[in-house]
């Protein structure tokens, strides 16, 4: 991370100007910013780190550094909406800024000046007066705007419909009101997601879930092949389960244990035991790319089909690519034509080698970005007889590990969701949802990986 920006708060400063202070400290023009505002990348150049939680009362928690070799942390909660969350990262960076000293925000409790100061500093953060007054001019009727318009503009600016409503009443006064009572009664009623749903306007937008993710800290990159075979088990029972193996968590636990100790002389690896030989196979799939310093190349993914039924009687048979034309059950497309497996494969080569050549260049956003286009092309090609599915998967976690990243695994109970993605890529070339999925995942583990090391785990 760079050198931290010195940002000191003048005493006695209203909200709104010490937020111009910091925008410009940023380099981020307060009248026609690039929009939506960045705040994670902000807090970062203030040399703060941001982690998400699991919270059920907190909005955000900031801790203050012990010392001068001690960092700023501040804890998101991840169970609110994208909006809020960007709120609350403005709203803790103030506390940074200008209290220093460690805050717990509850969810709704700003009764006290320090709360409504990182409030009100968060809203002009995000929502510069003058770009708003600019931005709002389009939807000026009499001087004034309606809901309507404010829901337009919170969507532009990446703030709740109800933070730009109230900025646009009582800051621009340009949303007309009697009163505090009535203003509230009107945002209750306007019910913007249903609004949102009607329009069309996406609900979590993938932009603002991509700013949240490329300034993100991870932890994990201190112990990452620990992390890797602390999960490999979740992988293993997930995946299965993804692709109808019907074996419980403590069995695959004692399964891949039992291959760990005994290798092929463990007592799964034989005929007798279809599902535990895919598990087996599985198992040293992972262990494979938890592990391995080989280059990564599309070619590679021949390799972990391979590893896959390795244990089979009969290995050559059940792995290898296709001989005939394959209908996958429940899909909205057609796999690839046989003859057309290698030309695809070959095309897909170059797209592989692009994008690791560029890996140190791509922020954590635009390498998912080609993640989930290399991924959902493997899934259409659909190379192998078997085991496509945890393949294609594995591949994916393999690049994960070649950008440092942690490693996903889809819940079987949220199969349909990615299932879901995959269509929309397949029908529509939307790649969003499964961007979305892979962003919501990363920090899913990030959280568990930063719970088990919280509690010496």
């Amino acid at each position: 991370m760079r050198e931290p920006l010195e940002l000191v708060y003048p005493a006695g400063m209203r909200p709104e100007a010490f937020a111009d202070c910091v925008l410009q400290k940023c380099g981020i023009d307060t009248v026609n910013p690039t929009l939506p505002i960045n705040p994670f990348a902000i807090m970062r150049n203030c040399g703060v780190i941001y982690q998400f939680m699991n919270a059920k009362k907190l909005e955000g928690i900031y801790i203050v550094p012990e010392d001068e070799h001690d960092i700023p942390l501040v804890g998101i909660n991840f169970n609110r909406p994208i909006t809020r969350q960007r709120f609350t990262a403005a709203h803790e960076l103030c506390h940074h800024l200008k209290d220093r000293q460690s805050q717990y925000c509850q969810i709704g409790n700003f009764r006290n000046g320090m709360e409504r100061y990182a409030e009100n500093f968060a809203a002009a953060l995000l929502m510069p007066a003058q770009a708003l007054r600019k931005a709002a001019e389009e939807y000026l009727v009499d001087g004034q705007v309606d809901l309507q318009a404010a829901l337009m503009l919170s969507v532009k600016f990446g703030v709740s419909f109800r933070a730009c409503a109230l900025r646009l009443a009582y800051v621009l006064h340009i949303l007309p009101f009697t009163d505090s009572r009535e203003l509230n009664k009107r945002i209750e009623k306007f019910k913007p997601d249903k609004v949102k749903e009607q329009l069309g306007i996406d609900l979590n937008p993938l932009m603002l879930m991509a700013q949240a993710i490329d300034s993100y800290e991870f932890f994990f990159q201190m112990k990452p092949d620990i992390t890797w075979y602390i999960f490999k088990n979740n992988f293993i029972f997930h995946e299965n389960r993804m692709e109808g193996v019907d074996l419980e968590e403590e069995e695959v636990a004692e399964i891949v244990t039992d291959l760990r100790l005994h290798g092929k002389d463990s007592e799964y690896c034989c005929t007798e035991y279809d599902n535990i030989i895919q598990v087996t196979g599985h198992a040293a799939i992972y262990d494979y790319i938890c592990s391995t310093e080989d280059p990564l190349d599309i070619y590679k993914l021949m390799v972990l089909n391979r590893m896959l039924f390795q244990y089979t009687p009969f290995p050559d048979a059940a792995s290898g690519t296709r001989r005939d034309n394959a209908w996958v059950q429940g899909a909205d497309f057609e796999t690839a034509d046989y003859h057309d497996i290698m030309p695809r494969i070959i095309a897909l080569a170059p797209v592989v080698q692009e994008a690791m050549a560029n890996i140190e260049k791509l922020s954590v956003s635009d390498w998912i970005d080609r993640l989930v286009r290399i991924h959902h092309e493997i899934t259409q090609i659909h190379p192998f007889v078997d085991g496509n599915g945890r393949c294609s998967r594995a591949f994916m976690n393999w690049m994960l590990r070649k950008k440092k990243l942690p490693p996903i695994y889809i819940k079987h109970t949220e199969k349909q969701r990615y299932y879901d993605a995959l269509a929309l890529a397949d029908n529509k070339g939307d790649y969003q949802e499964l961007s979305k999925i892979i962003i919501r995942e990363l920090i899913r583990i990030m959280m568990e990986i930063n719970k088990g090391y919280g509690s010496g785990g």
